[in-house]
């Protein structure tokens, strides 16, 4: 690539002022010897004027007042996710708290009601110790749940 092609590849940058200064030096050396790429580089400069003197489109006053309303709307919906999420958190911990403290409650009401009772599978704290374990895995579900909430109300904000 010769020294023109590159002053060439500049032309349309020095016309909107746009170029390294150390390529201004470079770029005025060569204009002052080259007549196609000086009147290449006088109507980038008229281009750039020109665009520059068009008006800038703004946007109508109702259709800021309908993204206000839209973005005011998001807002709102995100803040009662976070409120739902922080609510949901407490419950999930509460279920595991019952589901353990409830066992030992169980365990001795079941040992006095179902005392002489047959149950399929195992004894009374068979039973219990599988209310237990179904209790926990079902707070864990609504952990799982709580967690993903939580990400997708992320992912909205």
């Amino acid at each position: 690539m010769t020294e023109h092609d590159r002053i060439m590849e500049h032309l349309p940058l020095s016309g909107d002022g746009d170029i390294a200064p150390g390529e201004i030096r470079r770029l005025q050396q060569h204009l002052a010897v080259c007549e196609q790429c000086r009147q290449a580089n006088e109507d980038y400069a008229f281009l750039a004027d020109t665009l520059r003197s068009l008006p800038t489109p703004q946007p109508s006053a109702e259709l800021l007042a309908r993204v206000r309303a839209m973005a005011a709307a998001r807002l709102a919906q995100n803040q009662e996710s976070s409120r739902e999420a922080a609510l949901l958190a407490p419950l999930v911990v509460a279920s595991w708290a019952v589901a353990l403290a409830t066992w030992p409650w169980l365990r001795a009401a079941g040992t006095c009601v179902f005392t002489g009772w047959h149950l399929p599978g195992g004894s009374v704290s068979t039973a219990l110790a599988a209310y237990s374990i179904i209790g926990i895995l079902m707070a864990g579900v609504a952990a799982i749940a709580v967690i993903r909430r939580a990400a997708a109300i992320g992912r909205m904000q």
